[in-house]
C-alpha cells in the first residue's frame, strides 16, 4: 500500500478513538501493553501477541493497529485485516470499523466495498457512531452501492446525535446542498462548524468557504482565513491553494506577497494539487515570488500535466514541439498564460 494511503488509513483509525481510544475504557492495562509494544519493547510485544493468539479481541485489535502502522511489529496490512476480522467476529465494534476502513481503501488486494459496507453496517446497527457516519457517507455517495439519501440521512443523524464529528460534517453537507432534505444553510453551517471545531479538516475548509461567501453564516473575511489556515495546517491542499491566492491578490485582509503565495503553492503542489503545480511552474517561469528557474518550471508543468491540468498539458505539448524542432534537442519554454489564482475548488 502506498505511503499516502497508509497515512490516510492511520489518520482515519486514530480519529475519534477508533484505534485505541475506546479500548482505554475497557482495559487500561492492555492499552498500556499495546503502547509499550508500539514503542519497540520486545517483552510487551510478545505478551500482546500471546494474548492475541489466545483469542482476546482487544489484544487482536491493538495488534492489528500496530501491524497496520508498522509500529513495534513488521508492517503488514494483510495481518492487520486478519486480526481485525478475528476480533470483529467476536463482536468487537472498533475492529469491525477498522476492518471496513481497510476494505474501503484503494489497495486492490484488500479493497472489497461489499465487505466494507457489511462491516460498517454491522457496527452501525450496534451503535458505533463512526461506522454510522461512514455508512451514511457511502450511501450518500453511492460508493459500492446504490445511492440512498434517505437511509444515508438516517445514519448520519444517528452519528451526529452521538456528537460524532464526521457524522455532523456529512449531515451538514446534506442541509447545505438540500440533498434529500429541505435546504437549510444555517443548520448546515452549524453542523459543519461543530465538525470543524473537532479538527475535521474538510469541515474546516468548507466552513472557511461559508464565511467567505456568507452562506449560512454572516460573511466574515477574518474567520474565513482563520479556518483556511486551520485546514491548511492539517495539509488540506485546497486550503493551501486558496491561501496562496489570498496572499497573491491581497484578499481576506492579508498583505499582498508573491513570496508567501509561492510558499503556499509549494505546500499544495508537493501534495499533488494540479492547480498549485501549474501555478508554481508559472511562478518559476516568470520569477513571480521565487527566483526564475526554467528547469524547475518545466518540472512542475510536467507534474501538473500528469495530473490532467489542461493549461499544463498544453504547455508541455508546446515545449515538446519546440524541443523536437531544435537539432540539439534543448527545449525553450513557451510563454505561459497565467490564470487567476483562487477559483473556488470543487466542494469537498
Amino acid at each position: 500500500m502506498r505511503a499516502a494511503v497508509r497515512a490516510m488509513l492511520c489518520a482515519a483509525l486514530l480519529q475519534g478513538g477508533a484505534a485505541f481510544g475506546q479500548a482505554a475504557n475497557t482495559d487500561a492495562a492492555l492499552l498500556d501493553l499495546a503502547t509499550r509494544a508500539g514503542q519497540g519493547q520486545l517483552a510487551a510485544r510478545e505478551e500482546l501477541e500471546r494474548r492475541a493468539e489466545g483469542g482476546e479481541p482487544l489484544a487482536q485489535h491493538a495488534l492489528g493497529v500496530l501491524s497496520l502502522y508498522g509500529r513495534g511489529v513488521p508492517r503488514s496490512e494483510k495481518r492487520a485485516v486478519e486480526l481485525f476480522a478475528r476480533a470483529a467476529d467476536k463482536g468487537h465494534l472498533p475492529s469491525a470499523h477498522n476492518l471496513a476502513l481497510v476494505r474501503e481503501g484503494p489497495d486492490p488486494e484488500l479493497r472489497d466495498l461489499a465487505a466494507a459496507l457489511r462491516w460498517y453496517r454491522y457496527a452501525a446497527e450496534r451503535g458505533y457512531a463512526r461506522s454510522q457516519a461512514n455508512l451514511g457517507r457511502m450511501l450518500a455517495e453511492g460508493v459500492g452501492t446504490d445511492t440512498d439519501i434517505g437511509e444515508a440521512r438516517a445514519w448520519l443523524e444517528k452519528a451526529a446525535a452521538q456528537n460524532d464529528a464526521l457524522g455532523q460534517y456529512r449531515l451538514g453537507l446534506l442541509y447545505l446542498d438540500g440533498r434529500g432534505i429541505d435546504k437549510d444553510p444555517a443548520r448546515g453551517a452549524e453542523l459543519v462548524r461543530q465538525a470543524a471545531e473537532k479538527r475535521v479538516r474538510d469541515a474546516q475548509y468548507r466552513l472557511a468557504l461559508l464565511y467567505g461567501t456568507g452562506s449560512g453564516v454572516e460573511k466574515d473575511d477574518r474567520k474565513a482565513i482563520e479556518w483556511l489556515r486551520r485546514a491548511a495546517d492539517q495539509r488540506h491542499a485546497d486550503a493551501q491553494y486558496l491561501i496562496a491566492s489570498a496572499f497573491a491578490r491581497g484578499l481576506y485582509g492579508l498583505p499582498r506577497s508573491q513570496e508567501t503565495a509561492a510558499e503556499w503553492l509549494r505546500r499544495a503542489a508537493v501534495q499533488g494539487h494540479s492547480g498549485a503545480e501549474y501555478e508554481l511552474g508559472v511562478a518559476f517561469r516568470t520569477g513571480r515570488g521565487v527566483p526564475k528557474d526554467l528547469s524547475q518550471a518545466l518540472g512542475w508543468f510536467v507534474k501538473a500535466a500528469k495530473s490532467g491540468h489542461p493549461e499544463a498539458v498544453e504547455t508541455v505539448r508546446q515545449i515538446r514541439e519546440a524541443a523536437a524542432k531544435q537539432k540539439a534537442g534543448a527545449a525553450v519554454l513557451p510563454e505561459t498564460r497565467e490564470v487567476p489564482l483562487g477559483p473556488e475548488p470543487a466542494k469537498p
